[in-house]
C-alpha cells in the first residue's frame, strides 16, 4: 500500500535525463489507491504477485523485465534526474555485476544524522563482516545476465532481507560497486514502526547473514549490528514526531477540503 509515496517516485522517474527502457511496478496484494495513482502514468507496466513478500515481488519484476540492466527502487524512493545515466556508466566495467548507492531520509527531523547512521551500518559494518559491498533494495541495479545466473539459488523466504541475500550471491560472480552519484532520498518509514517491530525487522538481517556465513562471524555481526540499540530513544522520539506530523497533515487536509 503505497498511495502516499508512489506519485513523487514516478514523477522522478519521468524526469530522468536518460529514460529507462521500461518501468515495472509489482502489485503485491495492494488494498489502497496505489493502482489508481499509477494509472495516470502511461509508461508503467503493472504486474501482480499474489504471494506476499518482497522477495517474491522482486523476483516477479526481474523475471519479467527485458533490459540488459535491471534497476530496483522502492515506492518511497525519489531518484535524482541523472540516476539512470549514473547506473549505466557503472556497467562500462565488464567486471561489475551490480551497483548501489546511498540514501537520505526525507521524513525525519535530523535527516543528515539519519543518513550517517544508515550508511555506517549498511555500507561499513555490513561490508566488513560480509567481505564485500552489500546492495540496498531501495537503490540498486544489476546485469540481467547476473540475475539469471543466481536467481535459482536465492532463499525465497519472507523473513530475510532479500537484497542482502541477493548481494551474497552476486558477489560470488563479480564486483558490487558503491556509487555516491546514485544517491537518492527516501522515507524512513521502517523507523516509524514500534520498537519491537524495528528489532524484528533488523533481526532479519542477522538471519540472512547466517545463511551465508558461519556461526562465529554471524555472532560477531549480531553484537556489532545491535549497537544501534543505543539509538532506540531517538527512534521513539522520531516515531511520535512522525505520528504527530501525520495527524496534523490529515487535519490540514480535512480543513482544506
Amino acid at each position: 500500500n503505497e498511495e502516499s509515496y508512489i506519485g513523487p517516485c514516478l514523477d522522478a522517474i519521468a524526469a530522468q535525463t536518460v529514460a529507462p527502457l521500461e518501468v515495472i511496478i509489482v502489485d503485491n496484494n495492494c488494498s489502497d489507491d496505489t493502482l489508481e495513482v499509477v494509472s495516470h502514468y502511461s509508461f508503467v507496466t503493472v504486474l501482480r504477485e499474489k504471494k506476499q513478500g518482497q522477495v517474491f515481488a522482486q523476483a516477479k519484476g526481474f523475471n519479467y523485465a527485458n533490459g540488459a540492466i535491471l534497476g530496483r527502487i522502492d515506492a518511497d524512493t525519489i531518484i535524482p534526474k541523472n540516476w539512470v545515466a549514473s547506473v549505466l556508466d557503472n556497467f562500462d566495467d565488464e567486471h561489475t555485476v551490480a551497483v548501489t548507492g546511498p540514501g537520505v531520509p526525507y521524513d525525519v527531523p535530523m535527516h543528515r544524522a539519519g543518513s550517517a547512521v544508515f550508511n555506517f551500518y549498511h555500507n561499513t559494518v555490513a561490508r566488513i563482516f560480509s567481505g564485500h559491498q552489500m546492495l540496498w533494495g531501495a537503490n540498486f541495479a544489476m546485469r540481467s545476465s547476473a540475475w539469471n545466473r543466481v536467481k535459482n539459488g536465492l532463499h525465497m523466504q519472507r523473513n530475510i532481507w532479500e537484497d542482502y541475500d541477493l548481494s551474497f550471491h552476486l558477489a560470488a560472480i563479480g564486483a558490487i560497486v558503491f556509487d555516491k552519484a546514485m544517491g537518492v532520498t527516501c522515507s524512513f518509514r521502517a523507523g516509524h514502526q514500534s520498537v519491537p517491530k524495528q528489532l524484528e525487522y533488523q533481526f532479519r538481517h542477522i538471519r540472512t547473514f547466517r545463511l551465508h556465513r558461519g556461526r562465529l562471524k554471524t555472532s560477531a555481526l549480531f553484537f556489532a549490528w545491535y549497537t544501534m540499540i543505543v539509538l532506540t530513544p531517538f527512534a521513539v522520539i522520531d516515531r511520535y514526531l512522525w505520528l504527530l506530523r501525520s495527524v496534523v497533515g490529515r487535519m490540514v487536509l480535512t480543513v482544506r477540503r
